[in-house]
């Protein structure tokens, strides 16, 4: 009889701990719910508030549009100049991804598989660069640029976001390399292998949750990236989208409609972006932490 009621105590608490589990975890779920909903609302309102017209957006402000308005997005591409921006920012960010990705990634692999003399001076002068606020940078790149023939171009642009981010990523790569092991680098040169061979072939391959995750936070910086973009441009033909943005009010004086409908075409390319690699940093963060 003891024995049958000890079984029923533990089988009423062990009820009582999965019910307790639950609602922490409803709880949670709810938590999580509402800051989605806080989080997406207002680029829900952003992409409402694109389509409206002028007076609806004053008496209704968080309704749905009672008349969809697309023209303000056709009034901000063409005369606004957002599509020459949206092309700028575009061609930017594939550039400067390109320059980083390389130039860290080859940077990481010395670093990382490589002995020579004063290598510990050439990592602290990389380390150097996260002490460097962009701030500082502005007018000696100015200055620098107009003297080599870079200003409002661009090229020198992507130079300057692919040398802003090769800190943090040489940092990031170099880490994640050292984890590789080096019997498949010494398997690959017994069969041949050339150094640069042993980089294209071995490690890059190997390092490609890492690459994707930098690849990831370079495209979300360089994109959004404001300060540099605007002391380094100077007219239509190179500014970027954030710079446009600030520009919006001058073409629409009265139109806040046309001013949601540009920023609606500079925010949502990101999400989309990020929204489909965001896979890729979670493996990319994974690979690391077990590696590590």
């Amino acid at each position: 009889m003891t024995v049958t009621r000890s079984k029923a105590a533990s089988i009423r608490a062990a009820r009582r701990d999965r019910w307790a589990q639950r609602l922490v975890q409803c709880g949670l779920h709810a938590g999580l719910m509402a800051w989605g909903a806080l989080a997406v609302y207002p680029l829900v309102w952003v992409l409402l508030t694109s389509l409206k017209y002028t007076r609806e957006l004053y008496a209704d402000p968080f309704g749905l549009p009672k008349h969809w308005k697309w023209s303000n997005y056709q009034e901000a591409w063409v005369y606004a100049k957002m599509g020459t921006y949206f092309l700028n920012s575009v061609l930017l960010t594939v550039g400067s991804l390109i320059l980083v990705l390389f130039l860290a990634s080859t940077a990481a692999f010395a670093l990382a598989r490589f002995e020579f003399r004063l290598k510990g001076l050439v990592w602290g002068y990389i380390l150097f660069g996260f002490l460097i606020p962009h701030s500082i940078l502005l007018v000696p790149l100015a200055i620098f640029t107009r003297q080599i023939g870079l200003y409002n171009r661009l090229g020198g642009l992507a130079l300057v976001y692919a040398a802003v981010g090769i800190p943090w990523n040489v940092f990031f790569l170099r880490a994640f390399m050292e984890t590789i092991p080096k019997e498949l680098e010494e398997a690959a040169i017994m069969d041949g292998a050339g150094m640069w061979s042993v980089f294209w072939r071995v490690i890059l391959p190997l390092s490609q949750p890492a690459l994707a995750t930098m690849a990831t936070f370079h495209i979300l910086s360089a994109w959004s990236e404001y300060i540099l973009a605007l002391v380094l441009t100077g007219t239509t033909v190179s500014r970027t989208l954030p710079v446009g943005i600030s520009l919006l009010e001058g073409h629409f004086t009265s139109n806040e409609p046309g001013v949601a409908a540009g920023m609606a075409i500079t925010i949502v390319p990101v999400v989309l972006a990020f929204a489909f690699l965001q896979r890729y940093v979670i493996k990319g963060i994974t690979a690391g932490a077990l590696k590590g």
